[in-house]
């Protein structure tokens, strides 16, 4: 068997598409008229279920199966697969090896019945290299076209997204404040202390921050002492009575910290401490005690931006780790660092709550905060406004970062309705 540009999913576009030419047989000589292309599917088992054919003078019906080589069934082992019993066509690209299916299923090879310029568009998306294939064909697509697609991808990438929330939303008892409590965490400690944030939180239970609210040097000793911070021997005053009121409450809730070593400081700007993200956590914890229910409530990104807003406590004014002094800065979160909480921590939940509560309102208001918070800028962000996309707001960027890792990257053109409409060009 050699290699081939082509893959399956070209080949199940252009039977969807209906793009074959006239006048197809089977490998044995036999005239293939399709009057039923059948229903695609997307799951385990034959390719297209119903589909109705009749090949010589016998109409057939049932599934197409579909590869690139005929050998690929064996290969597959759909010789041992109950599920391959009502196949009535196997449909290749090329017809490698006659003898490695079973003689009763007739195979239409599609080498040499797929218009030309079909094949040049699909072979020039897949052989690209560039980060996005369609790089240079891109301008001739509608840009309205392209607008629409991304209401289907931000619902992927919300989708996607609540994965991890439903797995917290379980592991918390299916509570909600607890499940954004977490998730807020999460993004608080940015790419890298991401997991050790969110085992931070689950290690400070929100019934502990609650008795606790209105005591802000309790729930620094709290966070910090589970975090692990404080085994050291500093001689600074601040840490001393933070460790000292860090063993009380240890011992009153039967506390376990981490291991310090899960925090990581390097290659990070000094801002992005984990230090400095703790205390501004422990600030945003004092501010309510129904973090859900005031976030659900609101009607846009504005008045969570300037909750999520919060500082460092003034002892990180003039340090960025524990008894290791810098100079005079006020720690305080920036829009940017509130906008990624919302497009990654409220966002989803809320998304995931209308959902699981079949209240599309709450669905709608998921999207809103994205159409109403600003676009990220990153590289892959830069990288679709060269190619001329609008980035208006974190709608269009998380639709199309969702757009370049999840298509781009695996050449899934033919997946991709952008793609779909460069395959249609009959040029």
């Amino acid at each position: 068997m050699t290699n081939s540009p082509i893959r399956e999913d070209f080949l199940h576009f252009l039977w969807r598409t209906r793009k074959l030419l006239p006048g197809l047989q089977t490998t044995d000589g036999s005239n293939v008229e399709i009057l039923e292309y059948g229903n695609y599917n997307t799951d385990a088992g034959p390719d297209f279920f119903n589909a109705k054919i009749r090949i010589g003078d016998t109409m057939w019906a049932g599934n197409v199966e579909m590869h690139v080589f005929t050998s690929d069934w064996q290969k597959h082992r759909h010789q041992h697969d109950k599920a391959y019993e009502n196949v009535i066509l196997h449909v290749v690209y090329e017809n490698d090896k006659p003898a490695s299916q079973p003689a009763d299923i007739p195979v239409l090879e599609l080498k040499g019945k797929i218009p030309k310029h079909f094949l040049n568009h699909y072979i020039g998306l897949m052989q690209s290299v560039e980060p996005v294939p369609c790089r240079n064909l891109i301008g001739g697509v509608n840009r309205d076209k392209i607008d629409m697609w991304k209401y289907s991808l931000i619902a992927e990438r919300l989708q996607q997204k609540t994965q991890t929330v439903d797995q917290i939303y379980r592991g918390v008892g299916h509570n909600w404040e607890e499940t954004l409590y977490i998730m807020l965490a999460r993004y608080f400690g940015a790419k890298v202390n991401t997991e050790p944030f969110e085992r931070l939180a689950r290690k400070v239970p929100l019934t502990i921050i609650h008795k606790n609210i209105d005591k802000p040097m309790v729930l620094e000793a709290l966070f910090f002492g589970q975090a692990g911070m404080l085994t050291a021997t500093f001689t600074d005053e601040y840490f001393k009575a933070l460790k000292k009121e860090y063993q009380y409450q240890q011992k009153k809730y039967n506390l376990t910290p981490m291991e310090p070593v899960a925090w990581k400081f390097a290659r990070m700007r000094p801002v992005n401490f984990p230090t400095i993200r703790i205390s501004q956590f422990c600030h945003l914890m004092q501010k309510t005690e129904h973090l859900f229910s005031k976030i659900s409530e609101a009607s846009g990104p504005e008045g969570i931006q300037q909750w999520l807003h919060c500082r460092a406590g003034e002892y990180w004014d003039t340090k960025y780790r524990f008894d290791t002094p810098s100079r005079n800065y006020v720690k305080q979160t920036g829009k940017d660092f509130t906008d990624i909480l919302v497009i990654n921590a409220v966002a989803p939940v809320l998304f995931h709550f209308g959902k699981m509560t079949n209240d599309e309102s709450y669905v709608d208001k998921a999207i809103y905060m994205l159409e109403h918070t600003s676009a990220e800028d990153n590289q892959i962000t830069r990288y679709w406004k060269e190619l001329g996309l609008g980035m208006h707001s974190a709608f269009d960027s998380q639709a199309l970062i969702h757009l370049r890792t999840n298509y781009c990257s695996s050449h899934a053109c033919m997946s991709c309705r952008v793609g779909s409409e460069i395959m249609n060009r009959g040029d």
